[in-house]
């Protein structure tokens, strides 16, 4: 759909008093500008918030959309913190795309090999583990808590399946880690 079309539909809305304030999921920062730029020169409610993934598996919204999300004053929840559960340890680099453990997002939703399996990821997988192991912590609470911790993320989606998925957001919010810490982890590549 263009974006001008959308934009519009989404505006009647806003005038029809259905929603309050518009959002989008997925933007590319080009995508995003283009969107403002629409909704500016029309008079149209431009989006106030934007939801893009964002994990140390897929880094991609750092160069340019969280600046991009500052600047225009635009909040940010992000999505997929441990990256579809990849950061949680639970794959293997050597598992086969048919056989992930039945349940599981990966399994649930394949496409999310092609996003995380790949040399980098393995890598900065590796690092992980040795560091929760080093600091007596777990995985998932490191890589929840970098994600909360860059200043330029507003809030963060977290896909619980059990109330221990909801404990670990919430003491990751509350504790986090140190910013040197988040830059150590930040280096891994």
């Amino acid at each position: 759909v263009p974006i001008e079309e959308a934009l519009d539909a989404l505006r009647e809305q806003v005038e029809a008093g259905n929603v309050q304030v518009i959002g989008c999921s997925n933007l590319t920062a080009p995508q995003l500008q283009e969107a403002l730029a629409v909704s500016g020169s029309r008079g149209w409610p431009r989006f106030e918030i934007h939801s893009p993934p964002y994990n140390l598996g897929d880094r991609r919204a750092e160069p340019e959309l969280l600046p991009l999300c500052v600047r225009e004053e635009i909040s940010t929840l992000t999505y997929s913190p441990l990256a579809a559960g990849f950061l949680s340890g639970k794959y293997e680099r050597t598992e086969e795309r048919h056989s992930f453990p039945k349940g599981t997002r990966f399994d649930i939703s394949p496409a999310h090999a092609d996003i995380y399996f790949n040399d980098r990821n393995f890598r900065v997988l590796e690092k992980l583990r040795a560091k929760a192991v080093e600091m007596d912590e777990s995985m998932v609470y490191l890589a929840m808590s970098w994600v909360l911790g860059h200043p330029d993320v507003t809030s963060v989606l977290v896909g619980a399946r059990h109330a221990g998925h909801i404990d670990n957001a919430i003491r990751a919010r509350d504790e986090g880690i140190s910013q040197a810490l988040r830059d150590e982890i930040s280096a891994w590549d």
